[in-house]
């Protein structure tokens, strides 16, 4: 991205935090400085930027260290591919890729991926795709994203250490999509019939209404009486001038 508007990067590089690190808080001391440097003079390409994320000691330490293989290998399509595992032998055989060369390997190999390639290219940062009819993709891996996802608000740390997609990797069991818990206004509103509040709800809110809206028309009132000078209305009780 040679001879790019350093300026206009700032999202791409916002977009490659908030995609590798799963939506995690990034204190500004734990960004990668050197890394946003690099992309920004164009010795970095926005690819080899997500590697460089991607194997940072802020991602190693949340999204490898702490948490089990199969968990890990998981998030990491995520974060890289977009998308969720395939099956069982994707997350095998990055676990046994890991074990014998390392987790460094394991980055390089998805984001080497002719999948990548195809994809995002050099210039294109990741993002969730199973949300769409992508190539090669069944329906399953929609409910895999969704249940991996929760909500478009969480982190993939808030999800806990534990594998979600192992059990329906491994044999097929029924995966849980957690939704999040309505407000307690919207409970209130869907508990009455029809959605609408009871009639007697509805005509205190138009009293209160009324009295607000005469209550700021007295303020306007005396406002404007004072700016041209006149006095009259001191006899006029106060709150009926909104003071």
């Amino acid at each position: 991205m040679a001879g790019t508007d350093s300026d206009s990067l700032d999202p791409v590089i916002e977009a490659a935090y908030r995609q590798v690190f799963g939506n995690c808080h990034v204190m500004e001391q734990e960004r990668s400085s050197t890394l946003e440097a690099q992309l920004k003079d164009g010795r970095l390409c926005v690819r080899d930027f997500v590697r460089g994320l991607a194997k940072s000691e802020f991602y190693r330490a949340r999204f490898y260290a702490a948490v089990p293989p199969t968990r890990g290998v998981e998030l990491a399509f995520k974060h890289v591919l977009g998308r969720p595992p395939l099956s069982q032998s994707e997350v095998s055989g990055c676990i046994e890729q890991q074990a014998s060369e390392g987790f460094e390997a394991v980055i390089d190999s998805l984001v080497d991926s002719p999948e990548y390639t195809e994809v995002f290219g050099a210039d294109t940062v990741p993002y969730v795709r199973a949300f769409t009819s992508a190539g090669g993709m069944s329906m399953m891996n929609f409910v895999r994203i969704a249940a991996m996802e929760q909500s478009f608000a969480s982190s993939d740390r808030s999800r806990g250490s534990d594998s979600i997609l192992q059990n329906n990797l491994a044999s097929g069991s029924v995966l849980e999509i957690n939704v999040p818990e309505a407000p307690l206004y919207m409970k209130t509103s869907m508990s009455w019939s029809g959605g609408k509040p009871p009639a007697t709800y509805e005509k205190l809110w138009r009293g209160l209404a009324i009295v607000g809206g005469a209550h700021l028309a007295g303020m306007l009132v005396n406002v404007m009486a004072q700016m041209f000078g006149y006095n009259g209305l001191d006899r006029i009780p106060a709150m009926f001038l909104g003071l």
